[in-house]
């Protein structure tokens, strides 16, 4: 679970974070995350369906990998 909580720290986006915070570890619906941002349903979803394939695209990587990954594209990201 640290990993995954580093992956969402550094490569999502708030928007993101917070819908899966909110709908995986809070067990919010997609209905209430709508509602609480005055969106539609689809939206959440494809909020949440972009944050899940940033973090599946980390995690198919072995662990090592993974931190190295993610501590080279943040830094990269911060000198461009």
């Amino acid at each position: 679970m640290e990993l995954v909580r580093k992956i969402m720290d550094r490569e999502l986006t708030p928007l993101q974070r917070d819908a899966v915070e909110k709908y995986y570890l809070q067990d919010w619906t997609l209905a209430q995350i709508a509602q609480e941002r005055y969106v539609n349903v689809t939206t959440v979803w494809r909020t949440l369906l972009g944050a899940m394939r940033k973090i599946r695209r980390f995690l198919l990587l072995d662990e090592e990998e993974c931190e190295e990954t993610v501590n080279s594209v943040r830094k990269n990201r911060v000198k461009g």
